[in-house]
């Protein structure tokens, strides 16, 4: 048994919980609504993540043979509008909290990307190798996520509607 791979799946599954649990309460804290919608999204996507790594570590711990891993690309990452989009529409005035989550949900992402990045670099196995980076892959686009709503704020102060768009082309 893999007892490294164990300890690494053991650290994602809590991390991608600490992630859901912080996003809830940024979606609580925020006034608004396309704030709390992305947040809530983003939620959503670490429970995805929760339940493959729990999927990943129970074949692990029975033995199983690895086989390949689908990791979903996250509900927003379809919808959020490319950051040269004029069309992007303001909803709702940010708050200096609402700036504030936006950089520490930033941080997460970073950090939880570099684990995965890590453990990917320490896979002997390919399918292992594949979950981290796809996982990696994830937690990137979400950073993006992140950061086009800081600079979106940063312009104008608001937030935009991300639930208006749609970059698949």
């Amino acid at each position: 048994m893999n007892f490294a791979l164990i300890g690494a799946l053991k650290t994602a599954y809590e991390a991608e919980k600490e992630g859901m649990r912080s996003y809830l309460h940024f979606a609580k804290e925020t006034n608004v609504a396309g704030g709390k919608d992305m947040f809530i999204q983003l939620a959503l996507d670490e429970v995805d993540h929760m339940e493959l790594i729990q999927n990943f570590m129970e074949k692990t711990l029975k033995g199983e043979t690895f086989t390949t891993v689908e990791v979903p690309a996250g509900r927003l990452s379809k919808i959020m509008p490319d950051l040269q989009d004029a069309s992007r529409q303001k909803i709702d005035k940010a708050s200096v909290s609402d700036e504030q989550a936006l950089k520490i949900a930033m941080e997460q992402e970073v950090k939880a990307r570099t684990f995965y990045l890590e453990e990917a670099g320490k896979a002997d196995d390919a399918v292992v190798k594949e979950l981290f980076e796809k996982l990696a892959g994830v937690e990137q686009k979400h950073y993006d996520i992140l950061k086009a709503e800081l600079d979106f704020m940063h312009e104008d102060g608001f937030w935009f509607d991300a639930m208006e768009f749609s970059l698949e082309k």
